[in-house]
């Protein structure tokens, strides 16, 4: 579960990143407002949490 969420968020991630691709818009998507700070805090904390569930089900073995 934690692995499908986690693909959620570097999805959001992707979306989050200027592109000049295909499919790229224009204008500034919503996704774009969050500054830069919020999402480099909520990658680490996310980064740091599926690491810690990755050291737990290991420890379990």
């Amino acid at each position: 579960m934690v692995l499908v969420v986690a693909a959620f968020g570097f999805m959001m991630l992707l979306r989050w990143l200027p592109s000049s691709g295909r499919h790229s818009r224009g204008g500034r998507t919503a996704e774009r407002h969050f500054p830069l700070t919020a999402v480099v805090a909520h990658g680490a904390s996310a980064g740091a949490t599926v690491l810690l569930v990755v050291l737990v089900v290991l420890r379990r073995e």
